[in-house]
């Protein structure tokens, strides 16, 4: 079963939760797999298109995702991280 990986700025909607297994066979239906489960997360992640949203990045196992790669499948031991790119001044 895949997991999402929660950055610690989005965890409002999770509860504090940082690791959350999902069923799901594409990136896509992972974030939506979370959005049922915890709902807000989805608002944070996707816009309201349905595209990722511009300070998030996507990384399967390490590796980076194009925005574009919401359809990209996941197997059933991959990890999907969310990157909040969150800038401070």
């Amino acid at each position: 079963m895949p997991v999402v990986l929660v950055p610690t700025a989005y965890r409002g909607p999770t509860q504090g939760l940082s690791d959350i297994d999902v069923e799901a066979l594409d990136v896509r239906s992972a974030l939506f797999a979370v959005e049922a489960l915890h709902p807000g997360f989805q608002d944070l992640v996707l816009d309201e298109s349905g595209n990722l949203r511009r300070f998030v990045k996507l990384f399967i196992n390490g590796d980076q995702l194009e925005a574009d790669a919401l359809d990209k499948p996941l197997g059933v031991n991959d990890r999907l991280e969310v990157l909040a790119a969150i800038a401070g001044g």
